[in-house]
């Protein structure tokens, strides 16, 4: 699969038999229909609302459609792409620590091995 920022072939890491693929230029990650909630646990409902942003649409890397920004996670302030057929979800780099602090912010507690996995594949970004 295709980064939607790069264009660059992306490699897959496996965590509990979920498999997240990731660009290794840009950092972003792609989370396929479903893989987000798998990762999170059954506390994982996050309701996606419309980004207001002049930033570019990327295509799905499955299906090509035009994905919409998107806010997510308690009070909105991660924007991420969703795409509109619902093939998944793309992070730009520092996006899932942004969204896990954000969770853990408004009283999630998230397993000891799914915040060790997260925060060691996705740092919090020096941008």
């Amino acid at each position: 699969m295709k980064c939607p920022v790069c264009r660059t072939v992306m490699f897959v890491v496996e965590y509990e038999g979920v498999e997240l693929d990731v660009c290794q230029d840009c950092r972003g990650t792609w989370f396929d229909r479903g893989e987000l909630d798998l990762v999170l646990g059954d506390q994982a409902t996050l309701e996606l609302t419309p980004a207001l942003t002049a930033e570019d649409d990327r295509g799905c890397p499955i299906c090509s459609e035009s994905m919409g920004k998107m806010n997510i996670g308690p009070g909105g302030r991660v924007m991420i792409d969703a795409c509109p057929e619902q093939c998944g979800m793309w992070f730009d780099r520092g996006e899932v620590s942004d969204l896990i602090g954000d969770l853990e912010t408004g009283g999630w507690e998230l397993p000891d091995s799914v915040r060790e996995f997260l925060s060691r594949m996705f740092p919090a970004s020096s941008d």
